[in-house]
């Protein structure tokens, strides 16, 4: 029974964390790498890798971009890769996959471009709400939080409702950068809220993030390290961590 019940919280946090600019205009994409620093209660820190990578541009495809993320603990590692389309201010969801390991026991998982015609998996989603956020109506108590609808590893839709609760500048160890900050829960179970941090100019970055449960926090990821496209000329921290 306790077995089980570490391996279903893994999964569920797995899920959260596996589970991404003005008012008229949403901003372009900058390739990066990040690298976490994970902070789970009552399990060794993790490791986080995500990047985003630009993977090319045709009449078919038109602008491809994917997000893939990484994290391992000594008994535990799970990642998960979504590749998108972006065309003017919409992302469309092409493909998905994912995998996770525990003690040697894991599974994998796939959506293809049929399946994510409705609904993004989650990686396109957190790009989307990352790309969103900075300019969301949602920013009030007097008005209702925002919706985003996605599909979790299995197909299954989920919905998590948010709200902009800061838009404050973020001390990291790899760097301090203008931040976004979003309340988001599920409406079933709204004791539990995860806080993402991301990155106001750079779509998908996430700075940091916190899962608060009946009000104690139960995790937290930190940003160690950034590496932006050359290319780029947004300032970016190497700093190690």
């Amino acid at each position: 029974m306790f077995m089980s019940y570490r391996i279903s919280t893994l999964k569920a946090l797995a899920a959260l964390l596996l589970t991404t600019v003005s008012s008229l205009a949403l901003a372009a994409p900058t390739p990066f790498t990040a690298h976490y620093r994970l902070d789970i209660s009552g399990w060794p820190d993790a490791t986080i890798t995500h990047q985003l990578s630009h993977r090319g541009n045709d009449l078919q495809t038109g602008d491809v971009w994917e997000s893939d993320m990484r994290a391992s603990i000594k008994v535990a590692s799970g990642e998960e890769r979504g590749q998108f389309q972006l065309d003017g201010d919409r992302v469309q969801a092409l493909d998905y996959t994912s995998a996770y390991s525990l003690v040697g026991i894991g599974d994998d998982y796939h959506l293809d471009r049929s399946q994510l015609q409705a609904l993004p998996d989650r990686q396109t989603a957190l790009f989307d709400l990352s790309r969103k956020a900075p300019g969301a109506r949602c920013a009030s108590t007097q008005v209702s939080p925002c919706q985003l609808d996605y599909q979790n590893h299995k197909g299954k839709t989920e919905m998590l409702y948010y709200r902009v609760v800061d838009r404050s500048d973020i001390e990291t160890p790899a760097g301090t950068f203008p931040g976004v900050t979003v309340d988001t829960w599920d409406p079933d179970k709204q004791g539990r809220h995860l806080y993402f941090t991301f990155h106001r100019e750079i779509p998908g970055l996430l700075l940091k993030m916190r899962y608060v449960r009946d009000d104690e926090e139960r995790s937290h990821l930190t940003l160690t390290d950034l590496t932006l496209a050359p290319s780029s000329a947004a300032p970016a921290s190497t700093n190690g961590g």
